[in-house]
C-alpha cells in the first residue's frame, strides 16, 4: 500500500528550479587549458568534451607525434575540437586566457612544480594530478611553502587530486572518520592487481625486474609509489595529531610461476609485485597506516578501510577504485571549487570540508 507519493517535472538537470518571475542569466562557459595528455589526461578531455559548460582553449604536450594534431583525434574522439597542440609551455602561461590549467605530466614534484610555478605566477589557476603535490607539507614543506607564497601573490589557487593519495588512502577514511565522536586510529588496505594496470603503475612496482636490479632502484627511490607517506600526513594534519614518527618499507613480491601480460613477461623468481607500507606513530603506538600490495594477478582486488573509533567504521570497496579513470574523474568534479578557491595551494580535504577547525594548516 502506497501512502505518500511526491513528484516534480520540468526542471534542468542538475539545476534548482528558478523562482516565478525571476529572469535567467547565462552563466560564461568554463574555460580549461590541459598540460599533458597522457592516460588521464587524455580521459580528462574525453570527459569535459561532452559538456557544455566548459570550453577547452589549449592542450600542451611534450611528444612531437602529438603536437599540431587537433586534440579531438589526439585523445580518440574521432571529430576535430578545433584546439592544436602546442609544445610550448609559454602558451599556457601567458598567450591563453584559462580559468583553469589541467595539469597531467609526473607524479613527481622535481618534474611538476618547474611546469606549474610560471603557471601559478601568471595567475592561473591549477589541477594536477601531482601525486607528490596532493599533501606536500609533509616530504617537501620548502616547494609547498614556494607554491603557496607563488599562488598567493599572483591570486592564483593549485589543488592536487588523486587515487593514492588523494582519495582512497586519506580523504576518504577521514571522511567516514567524520562521522565518529572518538578516532583512536585509521588503516587503508589497497589490493592491486597489475594485470589490469597500466604500464605505468606496473613499472612502478618493479614487474618484471630482477631481484637485485628492485633492490637497487628501491635505494635510488625509482620504484615504489610516492607519496604514500604523505597520506599519513594529511590525515595527521587534518585530525590534529602530532606524530612520534612516520616510517615507511617497500618490500618486493617475487613471482611464483610464469605470468604474461600486455607489456611484459614476468618468469619464476622475478619480480611480480611490491608491498609498501607507510605509518604513522603516536604515543609509541601506531595509529595510522597505508598498506599497498600490487601484484601481477592478486585474487581479491579490493580498498578497505577501518576506523578504530567510536562509533568503529569498516569500509570495503570490492575490485578497488580504479586510479586513472578516478582521478579523471576527480579533477572534472573539481573545476569549479577551484575556480572560485582562494588563493593559495589546497588539498582535497579543504574543499571537501572535513574538519573544518584545520582546514589549510600545514602541520608544524
Amino acid at each position: 500500500m502506497v501512502w505518500l507519493t511526491r513528484e516534480q517535472q520540468d526542471l534542468e538537470a542538475g539545476c534548482l528550479p528558478a523562482k516565478r518571475g525571476e529572469g535567467a542569466t547565462e552563466k560564461r562557459r568554463l574555460r580549461t587549458a590541459h598540460y599533458g595528455l597522457g592516460e588521464v589526461g587524455k580521459q580528462v578531455v574525453t570527459l569535459l568534451a561532452r559538456r557544455t559548460d566548459v570550453q577547452i582553449v589549449a592542450a600542451l604536450d611534450g611528444d612531437p607525434l602529438k603536437v599540431g594534431m587537433d586534440l579531438g583525434h589526439v585523445v580518440g574522439l574521432g571529430r576535430d575540437l578545433g584546439v592544436s597542440v602546442s609544445c610550448d609551455p609559454e602558451l599556457l602561461a601567458s598567450r591563453v586566457q584559462a580559468d583553469v590549467v589541467i595539469h597531467v605530466t609526473s607524479p613527481y614534484l622535481s618534474v611538476a612544480s618547474p611546469q606549474l610555478i610560471p603557471l601559478l605566477a601568471s595567475g592561473k589557476r591549477v589541477i594536477s594530478a601531482c601525486d607528490e603535490l596532493v599533501y606536500p607539507w609533509t616530504s617537501h614543506p620548502d616547494m609547498a611553502s614556494r607554491l603557496n607564497a607563488t599562488a598567493k601573490a599572483a591570486g592564483a589557487a593549485l589543488l592536487a587530486v588523486g587515487v593514492s593519495p588523494g582519495f582512497v588512502t586519506d580523504s576518504l577514511p577521514l571522511f567516514l572518520a567524520s562521522v565518529c565522536t572518538k578516532v583512536e586510529a585509521l588503516s587503508v588496505t589497497r589490493v592491486i592487481d597489475l594485470g589490469k594496470e597500466p604500464a605505468a603503475v606496473c613499472a612502478a612496482a618493479g614487474l618484471g625486474m630482477t631481484v637485485n636490479a628492485f633492490r637497487k632502484a628501491a635505494d635510488e627511490g625509482a620504484v615504489g609509489f610516492p607519496a604514500l607517506l604523505d597520506s599519513v600526513g594529511l590525515m595527521a594534519a587534518r585530525l590534529g595529531w602530532q606524530l612520534d614518527r612516520l616510517m615507511e618499507t617497500i618490500e618486493l613480491i617475487r613471482a611464483t610461476g610464469r605470468w604474461e601480460t600486455e607489456t611484459t613477461i614476468v618468469t619464476t623468481g622475478r619480480v611480480a609485485g611490491l608491498r609498501q607500507l607507510a605509518r604513522g606513530y603516536r604515543g609509541g603506538a601506531e595509529t595510522l597506516r597505508v598498506d599497498l600490495i600490487a601484484v601481477l594477478g592478486a585474487p581479491d582486488p579490493h580498498d578497505a578501510i577501518v576506523v578504530r573509533g567510536r562509533p568503529p567504521i569498516t569500509a570495503r570497496i570490492q575490485g578497488g577504485v580504479p586510479s586513472h579513470l578516478a582521478t579523471a574523474a576527480l579533477m572534472v568534479q573539481a573545476l569549479p571549487p577551484v575556480a572560485a578557491a582562494p588563493p593559495g595551494l589546497l588539498s582535497v580535504t579543504d574543499l571537501l570540508g572535513i574538519y573544518p577547525g584545520r582546514i589549510g594548516r600545514p602541520p608544524t
